[in-house]
């Protein structure tokens, strides 16, 4: 018996098989064996193919019960699946208790990610390269100066880390350079200490511990000195959980150059902002940001900054172009000038372009420099980016489901043999349900989402999606209780349902439902993974 690969809560399709909860008690398993088991019992057929399709469901029947009624078995299954299970962990014959097998389990896990961590090897680097048009126009060359850093991470043990870093930068006739390393060590659950040192510009040794004050606070606390010029600087940074999507921070620094800041992160599902106010010796600075995600793949975003050495506004936007990188463009107008950025960060990756368009503040460039590049953008996503886009999603459909489409048809005929069993029952009970002016399903479609909103027109149409739905009106009828109702629990794979199958392996998945009660019409659609309870007044027509 197969697990599913997808996205959403693992561990389920046994629950499902037998039309359960996660959180179902002892009794309520065994009650559902029996149930399942009149129906796919062998015995109760003459018929040889009847008799073999009731055979291979009810194997899964007695599988799944053999599973879940075990105690120990069930613990294993939900934490890990029927991976687990199978394999998987080399549990040792002594091992009675849930604790103790449970306590195995996360041995056996924590080796195996050690193995994994001492192998993990994470690099992280940047390259900056600043563009001056005016200075190309003058004809002293396009560029600037540019900087370029590097730095990679190694997981040592569960515990330590160790991080090398280098950064070199060069403007006009003038470079320099730095190399430095940190260590890391998790001294207790809530706390870390860091030590560092860099050679180079700027170097210093230091050391900095971070420890958890509460569940909603964290300080750190730092010392360095510095070899340019002997001074010891010390640091606290005070962080604070406001709410679930919001943070806080005070940071006070103090040495040559002594401040205090104050900051304010927030972060959900579709935006985030940022404000940071800071008072230095012979400074002062006002920043924040602004993001926001209008789909999976783009998003818009808006800074200001004003302080003692800046007064500039940021606006821009960016998409993701694949799995791993993403490309945004950004314009900034301010004291310094009219300036564009172009950036592309790919994995730990970036390179970042920032191009002087002017010096001065021309109106006439100012404008033009924001609405020109605004207008190509949205010509080419209309006209180039949208259709490529679209064209290359269809043709991953159509490879997963060349890909899967003998998989796919084993399950339907699965599911249209289980089907077949259930068909004099569900028909017996929407029968009664008809005559009772109850609860009687006519018509139930699962599968792919977007074939589902086309409703009517999958009738009509020989599209590929067509190919991605089932019908599961008939089971859904077995499933009405004798009250007139039917729940389909939360967090639980429909796909794993008895009649049911996954039409449409790796793309998202719904359930679409008409039905009857008292005489009225009533119509609903949920996620794959959501709960379905009917009736409900909500769901009328």
């Amino acid at each position: 018996m197969k697990e599913d690969d997808g996205t959403g809560p693992p561990n389920r399709e046994l629950y499902a098989l037998l039309h359960l909860s996660p959180e179902a008690s002892d009794e309520e398993i065994r009650r559902a064996y029996r149930q399942w088991a009149q129906v796919y019992h062998p015995d109760k057929y003459q018929a040889p193919h009847m008799k073999e399709i009731a055979t291979e469901n009810f194997q899964r029947i007695c599988e799944a019960y053999e599973i879940l009624s075990d105690e120990n078995k069930r613990q294993i299954y939900d934490i890990y699946g029927m991976e687990g299970l199978n394999s998987g962990l080399e549990l040792g014959p002594k091992l009675n208790k849930v604790e103790e097998i449970k306590e195995q389990l996360e041995k056996q896990k924590r080796m195996k990610e050690q193995q994994k961590m001492s192998a993990l090897f994470l690099p992280k680097g940047s390259i900056v390269a600043n563009l001056s048009l005016p200075e190309f126009l003058d004809g002293d060359g396009i560029m600037r100066g540019m900087a370029m850093s590097s730095a990679v991470q190694s997981q040592l043990s569960k515990s330590s880390a160790l991080s090398l870093s280098g950064n070199l930068g060069v403007e006009e006739n003038s470079g320099a350079g730095a190399a430095s390393a940190v260590f890391r060590h998790q001294i207790a659950s809530g706390s870390t200490i860091e030590f560092m040192g860099s050679i180079g510009l700027g170097s210093l040794i230091g050391v900095q511990m971070t420890r958890q004050l509460s569940l909603h606070s964290t300080a750190t606390l730092g010392i360095a000195k510095s070899f340019h010029d002997g001074s010891i600087n010390l640091s606290n940074v005070w962080t604070r959980q406001l709410s679930d999507t919001a943070s806080g921070n005070i940071e006070l620094l103090l040495g040559p150059q002594s401040s205090i800041g104050v900051g304010w992160q927030k972060k959900d599902q579709n935006t985030s902002a940022a404000g940071e106010v800071k008072f230095g010796t012979n400074s002062f600075g006002i920043s924040a940001r602004y993001t926001r995600r209008f789909s999976s793949k783009s998003h818009g975003r808006i800074a200001g900054r004003i302080g003692s050495a800046a007064l500039e506004v940021e606006v821009g936007g960016g998409r993701k172009v694949s799995d791993f990188s993403t490309v945004r463009m950004l314009y900034t107008i301010g004291i310094r000038g009219i300036f564009w950025r172009f950036e592309l960060h790919r994995g730990g990756q970036k390179l970042l372009i920032p191009i002087l368009l002017s010096r001065d503040l021309n109106p006439v460039l100012a404008t033009g420099a924001l609405v020109v590049p605004t207008s190509i953008y949205f010509i080419l996503k209309k006209f180039v980016f949208k259709p490529y886009y679209l064209k290359r999603e269809k043709q991953k459909a159509l490879e997963n489901m060349e890909r899967t489409a003998t998989q796919v048809q084993e399950a339907r005929k699965a599911a249209a043999k289980a089907q077949q069993l259930l068909e004099n029952v569900a028909n017996r009970k929407r029968n009664k349900q008809q005559e009772i002016g109850g609860l009687v399903i006519t018509k139930a479609i699962y599968g792919n989402h977007k074939a589902l909103k086309k409703g009517d027109e999958l009738r009509e149409t020989n599209d590929e999606l067509a190919s991605q739905v089932l019908d599961v009106t008939l089971p859904l009828n077995f499933l009405v209780n004798d009250s007139g109702q039917l729940k389909l629990h939360d967090g639980v794979k429909k796909s794993g349902i008895m009649g049911f199958c996954d039409p449409c392996p790796g793309e998202p998945k719904q359930l679409h439902v008409e039905y009857t009660y008292h005489g009225e019409r009533y119509e609903v659609a949920v996620d794959d993974y959501e709960e379905l309870i009917i009736p409900q007044i909500a769901h009328r027509v």
